[in-house]
Parts: C-alpha cells; sequence; structure tokens
C-alpha cells in the first residue's frame, strides 16, 4: 500500500513523538529523514521530518494529530 505523508516536523524527536501517539491507537507510521536530521541539521522549510502513513490511515490519522495538538486545526 502506498504511503503518504501527513506532516512535518522541525525535528526527528518531534516527529517520534508524534509517531508513537499514532501507534498507540493502532496506526503504524514511519519517520521520513529522521536519521538524516540527526547528523545534519536541514532547515524545515527543506523537508523536515516527515511523518508517514498507509494511505488508509491518512484521515483517521490526521485527526488524531490535530486532536493532540500535533498540527494546526
Amino acid at each position: 500500500m502506498p504511503l503518504s505523508c501527513i506532516a512535518q516536523f522541525n525535528t526527528p524527536a518531534e516527529a517520534s513523538m508524534a509517531q508513537g501517539m499514532l501507534e498507540s491507537h493502532g496506526i503504524r507510521s514511519i519517520v521520513d529523514n529522521g536519521t538524516i536530521l540527526s547528523v545534519i541539521p536541514i532547515p524545515s522549510t527543506i523537508g523536515g521530518a516527515r511523518l508517514m502513513v498507509n494511505s488508509d490511515d491518512v484521515d483517521e490519522a490526521i485527526r488524531l494529530l490535530r486532536e493532540h495538538g500535533d498540527l494546526d486545526r
């Protein structure tokens, strides 16, 4: 199943916290760019740490991120 980027974070730590919350609700996800950002800090305007989920989980994942304050409303 294809993955979709649902959010970008300034740091891998922020993305990992959101990832943990999603996974506690049964939504599997991955953090893309996390490793490179921990070695070479890149401004979030260029990419940041991207949180990716299965395309089928996009709506629920975004709802949860908003509910938990990880995304702007």
